[in-house]
C-alpha cells in the first residue's frame, strides 16, 4: 500500500490527515554511511575547513576578511612552536582559534587544547564551537581529546596548577597528558594567571609565618629595622625582601620548617611546582604574608603546553610581547614576528574623555553624577582597582562585584537588557560588554599592586620605561571591554589624576597598539574643542557618541583609516632574563648570571636607569652562587641606579641633603623642568593631592608625594629610609640649616598616634641631629589621621602634625596654587611664584602654622 492510500484509509477512520513523519518512522535512505567524515578531516586549510564544515549555525556563512587574512598567514607558518596572533578586539580571534586547532587534528598534530583566561570565556569558547559544527570538550581526560577527535576547552588556573589534571613534571601519580597544538585567548591575562599560580603563599595566620620572620630576623632588619617592626606589628604598608645570601644560605631550614605543610590547603596548588625551585626564588615580606616567587613562571613545569609543537598566543592588546618570552619562555624571534591582519582598522568606535584634564574644576562626585545619569536609559560600566573606590560609587549602582561568579552573572544580565550602573572591582580584562551591554565604560583610577612582590616593584620602578608601559597595557585592556566588534561603539570616561597623567604624557602613544593610538588621537582632537566645558558639555557629547551620531562615526573611521600593525616587540632584557632563568633552574650559575648582567646592560642601553637598578638585584642573586664578592659589587652598583633595592652587606653610604637657597626660585626651578604647560601643571599636582590619600595599600605612593610637595615648594627631600634603609620616611631641607623630618603613617587607622610611631619619629630625630649636627634646626612631624598620642607615648620637643582637617586644607592650597600659576604659564615667572607661595601660606616660614598642628598626649580618661 503507496502512502497515499494509507493517508486515505486513516483520513476516513479518525476523521485527520496523516502527515509523511506519522509513518515513516525509519530514513529511506542512510546519508550518513556516505557522510562519514573523512573527506573533511583531511582539510588542512582553515579557511577551506569553516567553509566546508556543513553543520554551522546561521550567521556563520562566511568569514570576515581579517579572519581569512589571519588564517592565510598562519598557514605556511603553522610549524614555528611559537606564534603571536594579533587582531583587535571583535576580530573573530575565536574562530580563527577554533579553525587553527581543529586543522592541526587533520594533520596529526593532536590533541588540540584551547585555553580562556577564566570560566565565563572558556563558555563563551564552547558556545562558538557548537556554533561551527565544531567538536569541543571540557574535560582535560575526555577520551574524545586525547584521542584527537575534539579540542579541550578549558582555563589557566586548570592547566597551570600543582594539581593540575595535565599533568606535571616528576609527577608519579599521573603523566603528562600529551597536546600538539594549545592556543592561550587573551594572552595578556594568561600572563597574570601564570604568576598567579606559581606563587606559594604562606598567610599571616599560618604557624610557620612567625618562625619564618625569627629565621630570617636580623637579616630584615639591617634591609629596614622600622620596616621590619611594622611587619611585626601587623602594619599592612611595610613589605621587605629576604637578601638572596642570606636565603640561599638557610635552604635546608627553610624546607626544614616548610615541607610538614606540603599538602595542607595553603601550599597544595604551589609546593609541586616551584619545591625545587626554592633557592632561586624570590621572598617578599609583609604584614599579610611570606611570598615566595620564582624568578619566572616555571612553565617548563607543565609539559602539555611547554612541550606542544605548536604554541598559540591571541591578543588585541598587547604593544610589547615580552612578557610572553619571560612568563611562557616563547621564542623570541617567532613572538617578534607576529601575525596580523593587513590593516587595523576593524575596530569599533571609541572616544575616550578625560574631564579632569579638559576641566580641572569639574569634581569627581559631578562626573558620578554625569554617569549616573546616562544609567537611566543605557548600561553604564565602572572600573575601579579598589574597594575603597568602589563604595564612592555604591549609592549609585545598581551592582557592585568583584568576585568571578558574581561577574560573570552580572554580565550575563548586562547582555540580557538595560541594568543601569554596574562596578565591577579590580578587573581589568576578561569581559566582553558588546553593543547595549556597555555604551559607557569609566575607568576610576589606575590598577594598584597588591601583592606584596607587585607593591615593591612598584616602588622600584615607578614612572620608569618599564612601568609606564605596564600599566598603559592594563589601561588598554580596560578600555577595550566596551567594544567587542566593529559596528560597537562606546564612550569612555578616565577618573583620577594619576590616570589623567598618565594619558597626557607625550611618549603614551608609542606603548598602545596602533588602533587605540589613533582613537586616542581623535579623542584628543575633540578635547581640544572641549577645553573648560562643563560635566553637562561632556555629558552632551557622551550622548552624541552613544546614540550614534552620523558625523561621530565618520570621523571615528577616518581616523583609523591606514591604521596597520605594528612588528612585535620583544625587548633585549626580556630574552635574557628567561635565558638566565632556565640556565638557573638547571645549575649552570655562571651563564644565568652572564644572561642577567646582559639583561641590566640593555636596560642601560634603552636609557631606564631605574629598570637596570632592579635587574641588577636580579643579577647579583644568580652571581652569589659563582662569586660572593661580586654579587655584593653588583648589588651596590644597583642600589646607586635604583635604591628600591636590596641593600648589600656593606650598606648605603648616606648622602646628605644640601641647602635650599630662594625658596621660589627653586620652587620656579623644579615646576619648568617637570611641566612644560599649565594645564600638565594642573594634572600633575592632581596626582601628587591623589597619592596624599588616607589609604594603608597605598602608603608607598603617599611618602613619594610628601616628598614631591617638598620639592613643589621649592625645599630639597629625600627618603632616608627607602634610599639609605636609615633615618625618617621623607625629609626636607629648608635652607639654613633647618630640616622637617617627617614619619608618614597616611595606614594608620588608630584615633591616636601609637607611642610606638611617636617613638620611630624621635628616633629619627636623633639620627638627623647624628648627621647634621646639634645645631641643626630640626621640625619633627608627623603625618597621622589624628594629633593626638597616646597617653604613653612622648612626643619630641617640637612636634607636629598633619591631621586629615589639616591635609584637606593643604590639597585645596595646592589645588589653588596650581590653578594660579597654571594661567598663563605664570609658573614660569619666579614672581608670580613667590606670590602664590606667600599668599597660600606655603613658605617655609607659615607652612607649619597654617598647615600642622603641635601634637598633643591624650588627656587622662
Amino acid at each position: 500500500m503507496t502512502f497515499e492510500q494509507v493517508r486515505a484509509k486513516c483520513s476516513q477512520s479518525c476523521g485527520s490527515a496523516l502527515r509523511y513523519s506519522d509513518v515513516i518512522k525509519k530514513p529511506p535512505f542512510n546519508f550518513g554511511k556516505l557522510a562519514a567524515g573523512t573527506a573533511i578531516r583531511a582539510i588542512t586549510e582553515p579557511s577551506e575547513l569553516f567553509d566546508a564544515l556543513p553543520n554551522k549555525a546561521p550567521g556563520y556563512g562566511y568569514l570576515r576578511a581579517v579572519q581569512g587574512a589571519v588564517l592565510d598567514a598562519w598557514s605556511p607558518r603553522r610549524d614555528e612552536k611559537d606564534l603571536v596572533i594579533k587582531t583587535n578586539t571583535g576580530g573573530g580571534k575565536t574562530i580563527v582559534g577554533l579553525l587553527m586547532l581543529q586543522t592541526s587534528l587533520h594533520e596529526g598534530v593532536g590533541p588540540a587544547l584551547y585555553i580562556a583566561p577564566d570560566p565565563h570565556l572558556a563558555e563563551r569558547v564552547i558556545a562558538e564551537a557548537k556554533a561551527l559544527g565544531i567538536e569541543v570538550a571540557d574535560d582535560p581526560e575526555h577520551h574524545r581529546f586525547t584521542s584527537g577527535d575534539a579540542i579541550c576547552v578549558t582555563t589557566m588556573k586548570t592547566l597551570i596548577n600543582g594539581k593540575t589534571r595535565f599533568g606535571i613534571e616528576g609527577s608519579a601519580t599521573r603523566q603528562p597528558i600529551p597536546v600538539g597544538a594549545v592556543i592561550i585567548d587573551d594572552a595578556h591575562a594568561g600572563i597574570a594567571l601564570a604568576e598567579e599560580s606559581s606563587r606559594l603563599v604562606i598567610p599571616s595566620g599560618h604557624k610557620a609565618f612567625d618562625p619564618f620572620l625569627d629565621l630570617f630576623e636580623d637579616d630584615l632588619k639591617e634591609q629596614g629595622l622600622n620596616a621590619y617592626m611594622d611587619i611585626r606589628e601587623g602594619d599592612r604598608s611595610a613589605v621587605l625582601r629576604v637578601p638572596f645570601w642570606a636565603w640561599v644560605e638557610r635552604q635546608e631550614q627553610v624546607l626544614t620548617l616548610l615541607r610538614p605543610f606540603r599538602a595542607s590547603k595553603d601550599f597544595e596548588w604551589a609546593w609541586p611546582i616551584m619545591s625545587d625551585l626554592m633557592a632561586i626564588c624570590e621572598v617578599t615580606v609583609s604584614a599579610e604574608a611570606i611570598e615566595i616567587n620564582p624568578p619566572c613562571p616555571p612553565i617548563e613545569k607543565f609539559p602539555s603546553f611547554a612541550e606542544a609543537k605548536r604554541r598559540i598566543y591571541m591578543t588585541a592588546t598587547l604593544a610589547d610581547d615580552s612578557l610572553l618570552v619571560t612568563h611562557f619562555d616563547a621564542d623570541p624571534d617567532s613572538v617578534a614576528s607576529s601575525i596580523v591582519p593587513e590593516t587595523a582598522a576593524d575596530l569599533g568606535d571609541r572616544l575616550v574623555l578625560a574631564p579632569q584634564e579638559l576641566n580641572s574644576t569639574i569634581s569627581v562626585s559631578e562626573i558620578r553624577e554625569l554617569a549616573a545619569s546616562v544609567s537611566a536609559d543605557h548600561n553604564v560600566v565602572v572600573l575601579v582597582p579598589s574597594w575603597r573606590i568602589a563604595k564612592q560609587w555604591e549609592p549609585l549602582a545598581a551592582h557592585v562585584v568583584s568576585k568571578a561568579d558574581e561577574i560573570s552573572d552580572v554580565v550575563k544580565g548586562l547582555n540580557g537588557g538595560h541594568v543601569g550602573l554596574v562596578v565591577i572591582v579590580s578587573k581589568y580584562d576578561g569581559i566582553d560588554l558588546p553593543d547595549e551591554a556597555c555604551r559607557l565604560l569609566v575607568i576610576d583610577s589606575l590598577p594598584f599592586a597588591y601583592t606584596a612582590a607587585e607593591r615593591r616593584e612598584a616602588v622600584a620602578l615607578r614612572d620608569s620605561e618599564a612601568m609606564v608601559a605596564r600599566q598603559l597595557q592594563r589601561l588598554e585592556q580596560g578600555i577595550g571591554r566596551g567594544v567587542r566588534s566593529r559596528d560597537d561603539r562606546c564612550a569612555v570616561i578616565l577618573i583620577g589624576s594619576r590616570l589623567t597623567q598618565l594619558v597626557a604624557r607625550a611618549d603614551t602613544a608609542s606603548k598602545l597598539s596602533p588602533a587605540t593610538r589613533a582613537q586616542m588621537q581623535l579623542s584628543r582632537d575633540v578635547a581640544s574643542d572641549l577645553d573648560g566645558a562643563s560635566a553637562e558639555d561632556i555629558e552632551g557629547v557622551i550622548r552624541q557618541v552613544i546614540d550614534g551620531d552620523a558625523d561621530f562615526r565618520t570621523a571615528s573611521r577616518e581616523a583609523l583609516l591606514g591604521v596597520k600593525y605594528e612588528p612585535g616587540v620583544v625587548s633585549d632584557s626580556a630574552r635574557e632574563l628567561r635565558a638566565a632563568y632556565n640556565a638557573a633552574r638547571v645549575g649552570r650559575f655562571e651563564d644565568a648570571a652572564s644572561h642577567a648582567g646582559s639583561a641590566v646592560d640593555s636596560a642601560i642601553a634603552e636609557g631606564d636607569t631605574r629598570l637596570a637598578g632592579w635587574l641588577g638585584e636580579t643579577h647579583a642573586s644568580y652571581l652569589e652562587r659563582v662569586d660572593k664578592v661580586a654579587a655584593q659589587q653588583t648589588l651596590d652598583q644597583a642600589s646607586r641606579n635604583n635604591p628600591a633595592v636590596l641593600a648589600p652587606l656593606g650598606g648605603i653610604a648616606y648622602v646628605h641633603l644640601g641647602q635650599a637657597s630662594n625658596q621660589a626660585q627653586e620652587a620656579r626651578n623644579l615646576l619648568t623642568d617637570t611641566y612644560a604647560t599649565g594645564d600638565e601643571l594642573v594634572v600633575g599636582i592632581g596626582a601628587l593631592i591623589t597619592d596624599l590619600a588616607w589609604d594603608p595599600l597605598r602608603t608607598d605612593q603617599a611618602e613619594d608625594a610628601l616628598a614631591s610637595l617638598g620639592r613643589h615648594l621649592g625645599f630639597l627631600a629625600q627618603q632616608p629610609e627607602r634610599d639609605f634603609k636609615i633615618g625618617s620616611d621623607v625629609m626636607w631641607s629648608l635652607g639654613d640649616h633647618q630640616y622637617v623630618v617627617i614619619e608618614a603613617k597616611t595606614g594608620a587607622e588608630s584615633t591616636a598616634i601609637w607611642k610606638k610611631d611617636i617613638n620611630q619619629l624621635a628616633g629619627s630625630v636623633n639620627w638627623c641631629e647624628g648627621e647634621y649636627g646639634v645645631d641643626a634646626q630640626i621640625t619633627p612631624l608627623m603625618v597621622h589621621p589624628s594629633h593626638l598620642v597616646q597617653r604613653s607615648g612622648t612626643p619630641p620637643q617640637g612636634c607636629r602634625s598633619i591631621n586629615r582637617a589639616d591635609m584637606k586644607a593643604l590639597k585645596k592650597a595646592l589645588k589653588q596654587f596650581a590653578r594660579a600659576l597654571a594661567n598663563d604659564n605664570a609658573f614660569q615667572d619666579v614672581t608670580a611664584v613667590e606670590a602664590q607661595i606667600v599668599a597660600l601660606g606655603l613658605t617655609r616660614d607659615t607652612f607649619f602654622s597654617t598647615f600642622t598642628r603641635q601634637t598633643k598626649r591624650e588627656p587622662r580618661s
